[in-house]
């Protein structure tokens, strides 16, 4: 079992140099939204008020304040030189009162779940952005409490 354990240790201390944060800028907005429809996805197994527009996509109220707000950070993901996922990081008078930043939402496409890149980019932006965090889950969203 402890092989196993550290085995994993090892994977994930080697792949922290092959996960980066790159700002998601208003060229790549698309790109963004396109990424939100699969978060979205994911997360209406866990919210039954998540619905589809009549396009048929899922639709994240608010995106474009993360292009006008500087509290508002969107990253994307990479491993290596491809886009895993995305991360949303909120401050200022997006948080609660003694909270400095709020990792709001954080989305993985599922070839890259499991591997421990939530945590290592977790631990990114904890030694990016120092201060108090809030990091949340839907309460039925089992998968993520282990991230």
């Amino acid at each position: 079992m402890c092989r196993k354990i550290y085995g994993y240790l090892e994977e994930v201390n080697e792949m922290k140099n092959e996960v980066k944060l790159l700002p998601i800028d208003a060229k790549s907005q698309l790109i963004f939204k396109n990424l939100m429809t699969l978060h979205l996805h994911d997360l209406s197994e866990f919210a039954d008020d998540l619905k589809i527009n009549s396009e048929g996509l899922f639709e994240y109220d608010g995106i474009e304040y993360y292009f006008k707000s500087e509290d508002l950070k969107p990253f994307f993901i990479y491993v290596n030189t491809d886009i895993a996922g995305f991360v949303l990081l909120n401050s200022g008078k997006y948080v609660s009162e003694n909270i400095d930043y709020s990792v709001h939402e954080l989305f993985l496409m599922k070839a890259y779940r499991k591997k421990g890149i939530a945590s290592i980019v977790v631990e990114k932006l904890f030694e990016l952005y120092k201060g108090n965090y809030k990091v949340v889950q839907l309460y039925h969203n089992t998968p993520a409490i282990n991230f």
